[in-house]
């Protein structure tokens, strides 16, 4: 799983760089340029969550109920660039203040990945965090380390 994130993460970096690279080479931007970087920002930043939280001494790097989360937040991220870049550019109604395709990125991406992603880190705290054996290889080397001082 951790092996996975990682060539997610380097696949989706790739991608965001052939994406820049498409619209400085050709001063202007492509048709599929915009919903690359949309699919690999999203990419990149959950590839990113999941290294975070995995761990390598557990079956599927220790993220257990978390890919769910993950996933949700994935679909979440790419369905709101999606529906910016759906939406007309001009004369657009206004949504809580801002124009429509600002404030779905602004909330779908920013605000949305916010309620749910601490609500499943606590809901799964008791599973994912430091075992008692953990603990006590954390102790013995911190004892170890005073003594060599």
């Amino acid at each position: 799983m951790k092996k996975g994130a990682l060539v997610a993460l380097f696949a989706s970096l790739v991608a965001i760089g052939v994406a820049y690279a498409s619209a400085i080479a050709s001063r202007g931007t492509a048709t599929w340029s915009p919903w690359v970087m949309a699919i690999a920002t999203s990419v990149a930043m959950v590839a990113t969550m999941a290294l975070g939280a995995a761990r390598a001494d557990r079956p599927n790097a220790g993220l257990g109920k978390l890919v769910v989360p993950f996933a949700a937040v994935l679909l979440i991220m790419v369905g709101a660039f999606a529906a910016a870049l759906f939406l007309p550019a001009a004369g657009e109604p206004l949504l809580l203040g801002l124009p429509r395709r600002a404030a779905i990125v602004l909330y779908g991406i920013g605000v949305l990945p916010v309620f749910i992603l601490p609500l499943a880190y606590a809901l799964t705290f008791d599973e994912l965090t430091l075992t008692e054996e953990d603990l006590t290889r954390v102790r013995e080397a911190a004892a170890t380390d005073e003594e060599d001082r």
